[in-house]
């Protein structure tokens, strides 16, 4: 995100894929590994049952690519999944955008989306982190979160300081700019850092007059 107002939405081509370590069994609604996909839990599930063993359980785009084609017959990310994280995304952030300060000195904000896909490849949103991990947890982490990086600065200095008539030329990389408000949005007081409440205090008994 490089402006509140007008909300304006970049979004990375190339996620990554997460699976939990363990296989889902509702006889054993409490193994965490089964639920919980989070590297800082699924790394330690080494010895846990799995029908398929996926290093890192992680896949890059181009293995979760291949395996939709392979399964269903067509590229069911660029025909169905994309198109509906693009408007999770857009839409989460415009349901919080009046709830920000845009200041010209804070040029961008990284975010995080966790969002599952079911069989019938509808997308859900878990959680939008506001400072997502960067770490090299797997193999496909730290060839993506090197690619993000070095990135995020083509956004953020090469296209965000270019004048209007150049920007169409600058090499954002990964990133694709997916949304700018057409329209600037009113603010909540709150965001100017007023305080409407009124608050009362007790008047201490030397203040007080006799009458």
């Amino acid at each position: 995100m490089t402006d509140w107002n007008p909300l304006t939405i970049w979004i990375y081509a190339e996620p990554y894929i997460r699976f939990p370590a363990a296989d889902f069994d509702f006889d054993k609604i409490t193994n965490r590994y089964a639920h919980l996909s989070n590297n800082s839990i699924a790394k330690y599930g080494k010895n846990v049952k799995v029908t398929y063993k996926i290093p890192g359980n992680m896949w890059s785009l181009e293995e979760f690519q291949e395996y939709l084609i392979t399964t269903y017959g067509f590229d069911v990310w660029e025909d169905k999944i994309i198109e509906s994280i693009k408007n999770i995304v857009i839409n989460s952030l415009e349901s919080v955008q009046d709830n920000f300060e845009s200041k010209k000195g804070l040029p961008f904000e990284m975010f995080g989306y966790d969002i599952m896909i079911d069989d019938d490849f509808n997308c859900w949103l878990i959680e939008v982190n506001s400072s997502p991990a960067m770490d090299y947890s797997t193999h496909v982490t730290e060839r993506l979160v090197k690619m993000v990086l070095e990135d995020t600065i083509k956004v953020v200095i090469d296209y965000g300081q270019a004048s209007a008539k150049k920007q169409k030329k600058v090499d954002t990389g990964g990133f694709e700019c997916v949304y700018k408000a057409k329209r600037l949005v009113e603010k909540p007081l709150n965001s100017f850092g007023l305080n409407m409440e009124v608050q009362g205090k007790k008047i201490p008994k030397a203040h007080l007059k006799k009458y």
